[in-house]
């Protein structure tokens, strides 16, 4: 419906009379380049303000760049469909432009900020390929530029986002070469923020070469360009550069927690978030990561602290809720909060429900003939026949959107009905597996229990015995008792039961895989898989320590166990 609603006043602002002067226009697209990273909700009420006031039917070179910006924001946000549909737009505007596109650059064939938006858009989406045609197809038009520098400034972001793509395809030797050809295409032109971006990639291709000390000659000249603006620059805060100089902390905090160095990434992360004030969408990764060091020096309360903080944080997407989530799950288990560990699988399974898959292979597949018909469109000489087939257009368009829109709204509540009752059976068969889980572990500890008291109790008859000779046969009569208690196989079949309910599948796999196992070993294999300790089942059944210890020795031969692979690990995994 709110689909719907945009559709109607498209209408009222497409019949009505548009009213904004081109200073206005630029004003109002200089405010979405400012906060389009700092505060994109300001951006986009920017943005959607020029689409009230313009007329999209004599579109100029401000709502072409509006468009784009729009579509770079909505990128950002990984609303990549919606993004794609705008830069559509932009490309729509650019070829009706007429006498002001050619006194503009008068040989460009397409906007080619538009095109690298787009390659930006394919890249996230992970089609390369497509991302790669699309910044050449940018490249050959910011040849066609006549103003050197803006040509200058177009192929140095061509040519970063190749050595991206070499990056992404592991050949960090050229992405490094293409990295230090823009650099000093950046320093000759003196495109500072572009110049501490380029440091921040070839921080990052030197680490990926595993050459830490160059990376570190990059960062000392970014630190020293840094410092050297600091004092003359008053907006530093909240400008490009300082994200940018950022970055290149992130990249050595990144590089620094796979290589499980975790205090030195814990250092970087936290001066990249330094850094990062102003730019509040980075920072739920950044929290996240810090999360993770924590959790790898097993420093479990500042870890949980530090997940429990992120997900206060507003308009978490679903992955870094996750992220979070899979730190408190792992701090609970290693700390055996059992509750809280509960209370978070609920939240993991809750969130696994959630159907987040966006299908935008369609419009991708239409973005082609869109741009197509958008060209042909523009060679119409006449405005009133213009006017009017994008009048008929979009009255077709809106018939079809709008039944489309009632059998996508019927599909949508049988589907989320359907979701609804499979999330409540999930939920109750959760609960049942839970309870019978604890009660396993009950069960065990039970018998753990039992057989320590009964052990103590035979230690004191073999005391009695000694010392008073006349009981001796009476004393040794109950101790073949409590051996015969500790033994009991009804007490193992009533665990073997409680077990079964729990793992149905347990002892099946383990024989499939193994062949044939003898009754003492598939009962320590149960054991193990209850995650006890030698001790544990030593108490549990009745034996002493250096029995269990040979029967998981015996078990080990049984399974054919190299020797870097664990019996515990080897079990539990099954």
């Amino acid at each position: 419906m709110k689909l719907l609603v945009s559709l109607l006043v498209g209408f009222n602002i497409f019949l009505s009379e548009k009213n904004i002067t081109k200073e206005d226009h630029k004003s109002l697209n200089d405010s979405i380049s400012k906060y389009i990273e700092i505060n994109p909700n300001k951006a986009l009420d920017f943005g959607f303000e020029i689409l009230k006031l313009v007329d999209s039917q004599n579109p100029d070179r401000q709502l072409v760049s509006t468009y784009n910006l729009i579509g770079e924001l909505l990128t950002n946000r990984k609303l990549y469909a919606e993004a794609l549909s705008y830069f559509s737009e932009a490309i729509k505007s650019f070829n009706l432009l007429d006498e002001e596109r050619f006194n503009y650059e008068k040989n460009i064939n397409a906007p080619p900020w538009v095109l690298i938006n787009i390659s930006n858009l394919y890249f996230a989406i992970g089609e390369i390929e497509n991302a790669k045609l699309k910044v050449k197809e940018a490249e050959s038009n910011f040849l066609l530029y006549n103003d050197d520098r803006k040509k200058e400034i177009g192929l140095n972001t061509v040519n970063g986002n190749l050595g991206l793509f070499s990056s992404y395809d592991k050949d960090y030797k050229t992405a490094l070469k293409l990295y230090l050809k823009v650099l000093n295409s950046r320093k000759r032109i003196n495109d500072t923020d572009g110049e501490m971006y380029s440091y921040a990639q070839l921080v990052d291709a030197s680490l990926n070469l595993g050459d830490l000390f160059q990376a570190n000659e990059y960062y000392n000249k970014a630190s020293i360009l840094y410092n050297k603006l600091k004092t003359t620059t008053p907006s530093l805060k909240s400008s490009y550069l300082q994200r940018n100089y950022a970055y290149i902390f992130l990249v050595f905090g990144q590089k620094f927690f796979l290589d499980n160095e975790f205090n030195n990434a814990l250092d970087y992360l936290n001066n990249s978030k330094k850094f990062l004030s102003e730019f509040t969408d980075e920072l739920p990764y950044i929290d996240s990561m810090i999360s993770k060091c924590f959790l790898g020096l097993n420093d479990y309360k500042n870890a949980e602290t530090s997940a429990i903080n992120n997900l206060s944080r507003e308009k978490l997407t679903i992955d870094q809720k996750k992220a979070n989530y899979i730190v408190l799950e792992n701090v609970y288990k290693q700390t055996g909060d059992i509750n809280n560990l509960i209370k978070v699988k609920d939240s993991l399974i809750k969130m696994s429900s959630i159907s987040n898959v966006l299908n935008v292979g369609g419009a991708f597949s239409k973005l082609e003939t869109q741009i197509l018909l958008a060209k042909k469109q523009s060679e119409l000489n006449e405005s009133k026949i213009r006017y009017n087939t994008y009048l008929y257009i979009l009255i077709i368009g809106s018939v079809v959107l709008i039944f489309s829109l009632i059998t996508i709204r019927i599909n949508y509540n049988y589907q989320k009905e359907k979701n609804s009752r499979l999330e409540i059976e999930q939920n109750i068969t959760q609960s049942i597996l839970e309870k019978k889980q604890l009660e396993l572990v009950s069960k065990t500890n039970f018998i753990a229990q039992r057989n320590e008291y009964l052990d103590s109790l035979k230690k004191s008859i073999k005391k009695i015995r000694k010392e008073k000779k006349s009981n001796a046969d009476l004393s040794q009569g109950i101790e073949k008792d409590i051996d015969k208690i500790i033994g009991s196989e009804k007490i193992f079949k009533n665990f073997e039961s409680q077990f079964t309910e729990v793992y149905p599948d347990f002892f099946k796999i383990l024989v499939k895989r193994y062949g044939k196992l003898s009754q003492n070993d598939l009962r320590l294999c149960a054991y193990i898989k209850m995650n006890q300790t030698t001790n544990q089942i030593s108490q549990i059944t009745g034996v002493s320590i250096r029995t269990v210890e040979t029967q998981r020795y015996r078990l080990s031969k049984k399974l054919k166990l190299g020797e870097s692979e664990d019996l515990n690990s080897t079990i539990i995994s099954i």
